[in-house]
């Protein structure tokens, strides 16, 4: 899954945070996404914060660490 625009420049997607993205979280909202994986970023600070904010609403997550794009490694074609 490509990451969206926010999502690429590599900052904590909480709000007003300007710190680098140490985790990716992909979630989504059954309600209104029923196939549609969005991903959020997050810094060692707001991880639990972001987590709980899913939590409290029941939305699936997976967290696993952020690789800056640019770093990640090539796939085999």
């Amino acid at each position: 899954m490509a990451l969206g625009v926010e999502s690429a420049s590599g900052i904590c997607s909480a709000r007003e945070c300007t710190e680098a993205a140490r985790y990716r979280i992909d979630w989504r909202n059954p309600a209104i996404h029923r196939a549609r994986t969005k991903t959020w970023l997050a810094c060692e600070e707001h991880l639990t914060y972001l987590e709980n904010y899913f939590r409290y609403r029941s939305f699936p997550f997976e967290v696993s660490a952020f690789v800056v794009p640019d770093q990640e490694e090539p796939q085999d074609h």
